[in-house]
């Protein structure tokens, strides 16, 4: 193999369709294709071997090599500055970025990234515990506790006898004053809220800001954005790997599981991995 020689313009760096047909994808340099190869997320070895260049079928490109490149994909935006194949996102200039290097290291994975995915969550954990507050107070009403006494379905705690409790209102209760507001309502907000934060946020942007701020993106297989369908479907399995089972099941199944998924991820087709291993097939090890 040749000393690769910097990406162009005419011929940039990037993953492809393998052009010998034996992997999904192979890592064409700027100048020849490499060994790294890549299928359903697992990357690895397989050099090449030179043939005699096919029929060129995109006029675009000229052979360098022994093996003829695959023409440039329409570009898929993941979200970190370069399509998951290497090619220049949408309305930026071609030296304007820089492909993501192959990880073809035997054993790597990029989703060994629990301890920062347990961070974001207790990030995540806050931000939404400050959102319901604020959504709480801003559609509460304010009575006496005398007077919410007096309403069905409201008394005394039976563990604080200064706090009132209600069977189908929220209510929080602040020295004599007590905030109430309508259950349904309340949670509805909430469950909207989550959905918002969650599925279209990190479906856009790769993360809820609990993972910007700890260095991690949900991608695909592929290593793009995930978009609001696999985000959405992440989401709406939460309330199994989280609440529903006292967040047992989502601690077990990311531990044991390859590539650290939990049911959503699964559902999703999605994996979380470091900001550094976006924009690139997942490698994943092997359990």
């Amino acid at each position: 193999m040749t000393t690769p020689e910097p990406p162009t313009q005419d011929n940039p760096a990037r993953w492809s369709p393998d052009p010998l047909g034996r992997h999904q994808y192979r890592y064409w340099d700027g100048s020849q294709w490499t060994e790294h190869v890549s299928d359903n997320g697992m990357v690895s070895t397989d050099p090449p071997v030179a043939t005699a260049a096919p029929a060129a079928e995109d006029a675009g490109y000229a052979a360098p090599t022994g093996l003829e490149p695959a023409p440039t994909p329409a570009p898929v935006n993941g979200g970190f500055g370069a399509t998951h194949l290497g090619a220049p996102a949408a309305g930026t200039g071609a030296g304007a970025w820089s492909p993501a290097a192959p990880t073809a290291t035997s054993g790597y994975d990029a989703t060994a990234v629990l301890g920062r995915r347990y961070g974001s969550f207790f990030i995540d954990a806050a931000i939404c515990l400050i959102a319901f507050g604020v959504l709480f107070f801003a559609t509460a009403d304010t009575h006496t506790r005398a007077e919410m006494l007096r309403v069905p379905g409201c008394h005394l705690s039976a563990n604080d006898s200064s706090q009132v409790e209600c069977n189908n209102r929220a209510v929080v209760t602040v020295n004599d004053t007590v905030y109430e507001t309508e259950f349904g309502l309340f949670a509805g907000l909430s469950v909207v809220f989550t959905l918002l934060y969650f599925a279209l946020v990190e479906g856009l942007t790769g993360g809820s800001l609990g993972k910007h701020m700890t260095g991690l993106r949900v991608v695909t297989p592929e290593g793009a954005r995930p978009g609001f369908g696999r985000s959405l479907a992440r989401w709406a399995l939460f309330a199994i790997d989280g609440p529903l089972s006292l967040f047992i099941c989502g601690i077990i199944t990311s531990a044991v599981s390859s590539g650290h998924r939990r049911l959503g991820d699964m559902a999703g087709n999605t994996y979380v991995v470091a900001r550094a291993d976006a924009g690139r097939p997942v490698s994943v090890r092997a359990r």
